[in-house]
């Protein structure tokens, strides 16, 4: 059989930055490994989690010798990094033919072809586009119709429909035989407050795609507006092998929000299903529509096991939301009856907010930190308004000339503002969101709890805290 070698770059071949390199769920291709195996001999190399230096990461891909390579690439914050495994596999073999998958080619895919050694990437989700590509380049099957970007004999790049997964249910379980699963079982993807309540751990998504559009984000664009579901059984199913095969001792649904599926009647029969089979894990939600959450739902969440959600509120000015943001939260005044209602369940609540909008004043700004600060909250983290390419935001930022940089491709970077005003400067937000996300979270009356809430001790959350400040470079 051919051989196909299924990978995460290092991020860190691009920069190492504590509060943006994290692991990444191996979920993706294990699953991909579990649509192809039987046409392919698979191997995984993850050389995020292993921390693999590119000599390493070459030496491993000498082993295999593989005639194929997928990257998958999440964020176009480290998009260099795509290149690099490129230049490393034609190293090793200038034939291995190279395909390129995850958030950054669905979006940036003119940018990335700009790499002549990339052979072929897709547009949207990839499970079955790979496997039919698999079929056609071994003379086994018809070229893919849609979800595929390649070059034709005279080099020019075409780009296929984007492509979605319409039926979950007919995706198979991820294959974990093909990694050290246990190793990733023992440790969150990353340090911080959305971490697994216990270990072993493990991280479940069961829905794609969202129908609110909110103007910064990129999963209209990635996973459609429809939200697609798995059956519930099926995921409890799953849920019990794993605890029953690895021993786990907790979950996190890192769902975008399993609150919108199928009017929120899928998530109250999820944890109906998770009380009727007695799954007894603690789990938390890292995405949570707090305007969705009924009381039902809360009771439900709390029987079912969960001690914690984040939800996202993202400003705390109604014309900022309503007009800029666009996200469906009708009256921020009862959003704070909502979290003191899901503490009363004694789960606790985590709240986002973004600062930096195009168009925002600093009065607003400083109105939605002190909203964040009282809205009772146990934790609130800060994000700069980032304008993604290809979304609203960057749309409204580019001809509204509120960018700092004129690129044709902007590069994405979580930690600092790229959008200016005659109000503020992208320094002045940058510095502003770290500097109060300190004061808020780390207040001598709040930091014992919140440095419980990461699992850390007090010195070691001082110390992250440190480096945050002493790692914001201009």
């Amino acid at each position: 059989m051919k051989k196909l070698v299924l990978t995460y770059p290092n991020q860190r071949w691009q920069k190492e930055d504590m509060n943006t390199v994290w692991d990444l769920n191996p979920v993706t291709l294990c699953l991909l490994a579990a649509m192809v195996k039987d046409i392919v001999e698979v191997h995984i190399i993850d050389a995020q989690f292993y921390d693999m230096s590119r000599e390493e990461f070459k030496n491993r891909l000498k082993e295999i010798n593989p005639d194929y390579i997928g990257i998958s690439i999440l964020s176009s914050e480290y998009q260099d990094t795509l290149d690099t495994a490129i230049e490393l596999a034609k190293e090793v073999n200038s034939a291995m033919i190279t395909i390129a998958g995850g958030v950054h080619i669905t979006t940036k895919h003119a940018f990335a072809f700009r790499n002549q050694d990339l052979d072929y990437g897709v547009n949207g989700e990839g499970e079955f586009v790979l496997k039919e590509l698999l079929l056609y380049l071994q003379g086994k099957g018809e070229f893919p119709k849609k979800g595929l970007i390649y070059r034709d004999a005279n080099a020019q790049v075409h780009v296929q429909e984007i492509v979605w997964v319409e039926d979950l249910n007919t995706l198979p379980w991820p294959d974990y035989s093909y990694i050290n699963f246990e190793e990733y079982l023992q440790r969150g993807e990353r340090i911080g407050p959305n971490r697994p309540p216990e270990y072993p751990s493990y991280s479940v998504n069961t829905t794609r795609g969202c129908p609110f559009g909110c103007s910064f984000c990129q999963v209209e664009m990635i996973s459609g507006k429809k939200v697609r579901y798995k059956d519930p059984k099926n995921v409890v199913e799953e849920i019990l092998f794993l605890k029953e095969r690895y021993g786990i001792k907790s979950i996190v649904f890192g769902d975008d929000n399993m609150l919108m599926a199928d009017g929120g009647r899928y998530a109250a029969s999820l944890f109906q299903e998770m009380i009727d089979k007695e799954v007894n894990l603690r789990w938390v939600g890292t995405a949570f529509a707090l305007f969705l959450l009924t009381d039902k739902h809360l009771r439900l969440m709390k029987e079912s096991g969960c001690i914690g959600l984040n939800v996202a509120i993202e400003s705390g000015t109604q014309r900022v939301l309503k007009q800029i943001v666009k996200k469906p939260i009708k009256d921020l005044k009862e959003v704070p009856n909502i979290i003191r209602k899901v503490k009363e369940y004694g789960m606790h609540c985590i709240a986002n907010f973004i600062i930096g909008f195009p168009g925002e004043t600093w009065e607003e700004i400083r109105e939605t930190i002190y909203f964040a600060e009282h809205c009772g909250a146990d934790y609130v983290k800060f994000f700069v308004a980032v304008p993604l390419y290809g979304t609203e935001l960057y749309s409204i930022a580019s001809m509204g000339e509120f960018l700092s940089h004129n690129d044709e491709f902007p590069k994405t970077d979580w930690r600092y503002s790229q959008i200016k005003s005659d109000e503020w400067s992208a320094q002045d937000i940058s510095i502003l969101r770290l500097y109060e996300w300190d004061r808020i979270n780390f207040a001598p009356n709040r930091i014992e709890k919140v440095a419980s809430l990461w699992g850390l001790s007090v010195e070691e959350l001082n110390e992250i805290r440190k480096k945050s400040r002493q790692t914001l470079v201009f």
